[in-house]
Formats: structure tokens, C-alpha cells, sequence
């Protein structure tokens, strides 16, 4: 994932936590993945007692493509963004030793950009400047608003939901939330996760294929709008620094873009990783990145007739309870 943000309190890695007795060979299945991707050799696999401190020491910023952690029957995989995306998680699930993991997930595919770079960052920084996303308070401050990492929390809901189901539930959760703290929500902004194409060779390299689609003022839509509007809308060309050719506009639009980036993202993160097949896995979760806006993300993947639902946030803004009460609003607007 491009780094335009440029926030360094952002670690860039994905999760993805599964419930199956552990691989035979784990160890050797990692390092062989590593080799097969021209990766360095990877840490060992870490060890816990307890899922939630095993998750919390792998969301922290590494270098390393991928980390594996264990504990008890559950097993967990963080990539870095810049080397893997979510449907890549499942893939190197296989490959680690889970049996067949297959997704039903649709890429985009030849779908338009919203234009040049030049073009997407003068129109995301007028966005930023005069109608900037709407903002998501926290039900209470963090115990610590310098704490690193992220909160994480996840329920999981019968049947399967469509990414723009997710969508309309959170902006509607999103409205009430901030309606009943007496603050409007305006200019509701959602970030959706998605791929241009499924990968190609089952044994082929995995890779970050992500991109992102992006819907704004969904306050404004009904269900039958966002789906329409999610059907329609262009993958977005990340802002860049460079978009001004000459190097002094460059400059002057690299210190907006840092100047602006808190209003730069967009108001919540979505990315569903679709139905999965997987025999072996009896459980799946995935936590989406937390970068730019208000830093919160919505992950969802389907698993023998239920769905996971995860919510993520910043620590340094949310606690458990806060982040628990936003994703049963969400739930509870499906």
C-alpha cells in the first residue's frame, strides 16, 4: 500500500487470525513460503498463551513481509501491506499447511481510475479543506492517548453480507452514533478495499493487488444507492507528492498533504474478503489496516454460513468498550 500519509504511527500490517489445529511444520512451511517469494528469512513463529497479546505484538510496525504467530488452535498471519493484501493472507494460509482456502471474492477488474495523480490530489485536498469526512468520537478516550498499536474487536453474525450492506450499516451506525452526541455527520466518507483480479497461478507469487474504491456523502444514500454507487465507482490514484511536476509545487503540495492528512482519509475502512471456502479452518477473522482519516477499519470475511465482523482502531483513541459498543451498532443495522 502507497504510504502518502506518511504516518509513522501506522505499522502497515494486516491480520488475519484462524481457528485449526496448527500445521505440521510450521516453521518449515514459513521458511520455504519466504524462500518461494524471495523473501528474507522470516522470524521464528511467535509463541502465547493469549490470543489478544499475540495480536497486539504483530499489528506493531516490522519490516518483515510476513510474521506468524501461534496460540493454542488458533493461528495467526500479519503481513505487510506493501507485500501482501488480504486475499494474499489466504493464499499464504494454504501454503502454511491449512488445506484448501479458497475466497469468492470479485476483483474490479478493468474499471477506471478517478484520473491523474495530479488530478486526485487537487481534488482530495479541496475535500480536505472545505468538506472534510465526517469523524467518528470515540465513546470514551483512550487510558492512554499516546499508547502505540491498535484495538482490536470482532463478533460474528449469521448468513453472509455484502460489502455493500457493510457499507450502508456503518455510515448509518456512523449517523446515529454522532446524532446522539448531538453532532451532525456530514460528508460521510467510505474507503472500500478491493483487488483489480483475483491472483492468477494457484502457485504463483503472492502480492499487494489491492486497491481502493472510494464513496463520499454516503449519509446522503440509500441502501439501493450505495450498492449502486459502489457498482460505479472509479479505483482511486493515490494522492502524491510528486503530482505537481515542478519541484518547488511538489514541495508545496507534499507539506498540504501533511499538513491536511488527518482529513485526507476517509470517515471508516471497509474490505470484505468474501466467502471463503476452507474445510480445514474452523474460524476465520481479518483486521484491515487502520491508515489515514479517522483510523478506523471494518473487515469482514464469510465462512460456512456465518460472517466475522472486525472493527479496528488506534489505541490512542479507543479502547475495547468504545470500539465493542461502535461494532454492535454496526451489527445491529445489518
Amino acid at each position: 500500500m502507497t504510504r502518502w500519509v506518511a504516518d509513522p504511527g501506522i505499522g502497515w500490517r494486516i491480520l488475519l487470525t484462524a481457528t485449526l489445529p496448527e500445521p505440521a511444520g510450521l516453521a518449515e512451511r514459513l521458511g520455504a513460503v519466504s524462500a518461494q517469494q524471495a523473501w528474507p528469512p522470516p522470524p521464528a513463529v511467535r509463541r502465547s498463551d493469549d490470543l489478544a497479546t499475540l495480536r497486539a505484538g504483530l499489528v506493531d510496525a516490522h519490516p518483515a513481509p510476513l510474521l506468524v504467530g501461534s496460540t493454542g488452535d488458533q493461528l495467526v498471519l500479519s503481513a505487510h501491506h506493501s507485500a501482501v493484501d488480504g486475499l494474499g493472507l489466504l493464499t499464504l494460509l494454504e501454503r502454511l499447511g491449512a488445506g484448501e482456502v479458497r475466497s469468492g471474492a470479485r476483483g474490479v477488474g478493468s474499471r477506471p481510475t478517478s484520473g491523474s495523480a495530479a488530478r486526485t490530489t487537487t481534488r482530495r485536498l479541496r475535500e480536505a479543506l472545505l468538506h472534510p469526512p465526517a469523524r467518528v468520537t470515540p465513546a470514551r478516550a483512550a487510558e492512554d492517548p499516546t499508547a502505540p498499536g491498535d484495538v482490536l474487536v470482532e463478533c460474528t453474525v449469521p448468513g453472509s453480507h455484502r460489502t455493500a450492506a457493510l457499507v450502508d450499516a456503518a455510515a448509518r451506525a456512523v449517523v446515529a452514533r454522532e446524532r446522539a452526541r448531538g453532532r451532525a455527520a456530514e460528508h460521510v466518507a467510505i474507503a472500500v478495499g478491493a483487488v483489480r483480479e483475483q491472483a492468477g497461478a494457484a502457485d504463483g507469487p503472492v502480492a499487494d493487488r489491492s486497491v481502493l474504491l472510494r464513496l463520499t456523502d454516503v449519509e446522503r444514500l440509500d441502501a439501493a444507492g450505495i450498492a449502486t454507487a459502489l457498482a460505479q465507482a472509479p479505483v482511486q490514484t493515490p494522492p502524491s507528492t510528486a503530482a505537481g511536476g515542478h519541484p518547488l509545487v511538489a514541495k508545496a503540495t507534499g507539506a498540504a498533504l501533511r499538513a491536511l492528512a488527518p482529513r485526507l482519509g476517509s470517515t471508516l475502512l471497509v474490505s470484505h474478503l468474501g466467502e471463503v471456502m476452507a474445510p480445514g479452518v474452523r474460524a476465520l477473522s481479518f483486521h484491515p489496516v487502520t491508515a489515514g482519516g479517522t483510523g478506523l477499519s471494518l473487515g469482514a470475511v464469510g465462512l460456512d454460513g456465518a460472517t466475522v465482523l472486525t472493527l479496528r482502531g488506534r489505541a490512542a483513541q479507543w479502547n475495547d468498550n468504545g470500539l465493542e459498543q461502535l461494532l454492535e451498532a454496526v451489527v445491529s443495522l445489518l
